[in-house]
């Protein structure tokens, strides 16, 4: 009995052993299937993926393979391409959805995003409700920075028109002028950046009616003094550029002392190139102030077609550089063309921003 009761213990682990062995037999057959038809579906969507970025003209500059999921695991890729800047953008996200329309592969979700230093596509491709890719199509936003000069002599409408600009706006203020902090709080109020806009010697005659002022012939000391006092008067201001200064900023025994002065203050310093053999820009990066130069003048012509042309120039800077600088003045017909051409702007290729974030 005890040797009949063994052979049927036996008989049943040997079953149910060899029923072990089928069903995992069977499970790993089935996941080594479906791996397969994974794998095969994949590389078909690879295929199809290329061949539409291949169709939009947006070249790979990034890419990885990961795995994904547990029995079996499943490929996915992120993709990253570089939308050029002058790359068509409103029929971007309909091209995409048509060059990624096939059997093999399909959009399952599309997103845009305006953020504030690149725009963005954000793509799930898949099949059968499965994601195989990730694609991002970013481009990265020019920066245009606008610095208005001459401001502190009048609170005209033109001026309280471009302190409620509604866009990342600098202002210079000469030091001095009867309505320097008046102004320079109410910029503040309205989250403008300000700066100091120090008259310097220029070549030639010039009506010296300015309370502080760089000329050729002051010491290193008075240099100094004027442009420590010349800060004080305007309040919250972060940086300082040259009014004038053609003579002034050519010349090392000048900048250097002014320049010591704009480190010791932790401000930045912007060359407006009043001269073209000024040597204020070069000099402020030999002695590590934070600094910057002019682009292009604005508004030396008070025209709307001039500054319409020199808007467009500035642009074309900032493609070149990714970054620029525009110079205008406080005057009515500037502030009304640049109301104009900002609202123009192609938010989702330029960025407006403060001269403080181009500046280094």
């Amino acid at each position: 009995m005890k040797k009949k009761k063994k052979k049927k213990k036996a008989r049943k682990f040997f079953y149910l052993l060899t029923g072990f062995f089928f069903l995992f037999l069977s499970m790993g057959l089935y996941f080594h299937l479906k791996g397969s038809y994974y794998r095969r579906s994949f590389l078909k969507a690879e295929v199809n993926v290329e061949r539409g970025l291949e169709k939009l003209n947006l070249p790979i500059q990034e890419k990885r393979i990961e795995k994904k999921g547990f029995f079996p695991p499943r490929q996915q890729a992120r993709i990253v391409s570089e939308i050029p800047f002058d790359y068509p953008l409103d029929k971007l996200i309909s091209e995409i959805y048509k060059v990624f329309s096939s059997e093999e592969i399909e959009v399952q979700e599309i997103k845009e995003q305006n953020l504030k230093d690149y725009y963005q596509i954000l793509v799930i491709l898949g099949f059968k409700k499965r994601i195989t890719h990730h694609l991002n199509f970013i481009l990265h936003k020019i920066k245009i920075a606008l610095l208005i000069d001459d401001f502190g002599y009048s609170r005209s409408r033109t001026v309280e028109s471009a302190l409620h600009l509604n866009i990342p706006l600098t202002i210079s203020i000469i030091p001095g002028t009867p309505y320097a902090k008046d102004i320079a709080e109410e910029a503040h109020r309205n989250g403008k950046e300000i700066v100091v806009h120090l008259p310097m010697e220029p070549k030639g005659k010039f009506n010296n009616n300015y309370k502080w002022i760089i000329t050729g012939k002051m010491k290193e000391r008075e240099i100094k003094r004027i442009t420590e006092k010349a800060i004080e008067e305007v309040p919250y201001s972060r940086g300082l550029n040259n009014h004038m200064g053609s003579l002034a900023t050519e010349r090392e025994e000048i900048m250097k002392p002014l320049l010591q002065v704009i480190k010791q203050k932790n401000f930045y310093f912007v060359d407006s190139k009043t001269s073209s053999h000024s040597i204020a820009f070069s000099l402020a990066k030999k002695t590590r102030v934070r600094s910057t130069q002019r682009d292009v003048f604005l508004d030396n012509q008070k025209e709307s077609r001039y500054i319409e042309e020199q808007f467009k120039k500035l642009i074309l800077q900032a493609k070149k550089k990714g970054e620029a600088l525009g110079i205008a003045h406080i005057n009515y017909i500037t502030i009304q063309n640049l109301k104009k051409l900002i609202s123009q702007l192609e938010k989702r290729k330029i960025q407006l921003v403060y001269v403080s974030e181009i500046v280094d």
